[in-house]
């Protein structure tokens, strides 16, 4: 048997990109093998915005 690991990575530079591209592949048939959005850009975006925040807060409240 084997386990497959994989970490994905977008620099703040591309993110907007990689929205666009995403939208694009929004639009391709249902059927196309490319629809299926691996990068999930946008739940990586919401993940990073809440770990800001969280240390943030801590650190607003170390003080």
């Amino acid at each position: 048997s084997c386990i497959k690991v994989a970490m994905d990575f977008v620099s703040p530079e591309n993110v907007q990109e990689c929205v666009r591209l995403t939208e694009e592949f929004r639009l391709l048939p249902k059927n196309h093998r490319s629809k299926e959005d691996k990068l999930e850009i946008k739940k990586m975006a919401l993940y990073a915005a809440d770990v800001a925040i969280a240390e943030a807060t801590e650190l607003v409240g170390a003080k």
